[in-house]
């Protein structure tokens, strides 16, 4: 299944009910490092449902054996039961989770081929511009919302 940038439909897997949306992340990043804790930080009560796993992570890996997930690693993926999101649509998607539907709506107004083009650039050079994190990076508040 290749992930693109936007929506693919997949099946539902016990596993999947059980944990919800999870966003996987660039582990070693540190801009997307701080991006969890930012969203971490802005989610309202209701809206607490959003896990989180290292795109390197035994998660991911399970999930790319179930067929769940692509080998491709971006560096933002959004998985849902019912779709996969990679790149800016999962970091649309991940406000609208977290109860930050104005600022979705605000991401979401941007010509699409901007958001895009945004995205990737800042993705290509993320590493160069924020750095890595090391292995002994501290978890937010939140560590029963981190998966493995």
């Amino acid at each position: 299944m290749a992930v693109v940038q936007g929506a693919v439909s997949m099946e539902e897997t016990s596993e999947a009910k059980r944990t919800g949306p999870i966003l996987f992340f660039d582990g070693g990043c540190a801009l997307c490092h701080g991006a969890v804790r930012r969203l971490i930080r802005w989610e309202s009560a209701p809206h607490q449902t959003l896990r989180f796993a290292p795109l390197d992570g035994a998660t991911a890996k399970t999930m790319r054996t179930q067929g769940a997930l692509s080998h491709e690693q971006n560096a933002v993926v959004l998985w849902t039961p019912d779709a996969v999101l990679s790149g800016e649509a999962a970091a649309g998607a991940a406000l609208k989770l977290i109860g930050r539907t104005g600022w979705a709506s605000a991401f979401g107004m941007l010509p699409k081929p901007l958001r895009m083009a945004g995205y990737r650039f800042t993705a290509r050079h993320r590493h160069n511009w924020f750095g890595r994190v090391s292995e002994s990076c501290p978890l937010p508040a939140s560590p029963q919302r981190f998966l493995p």
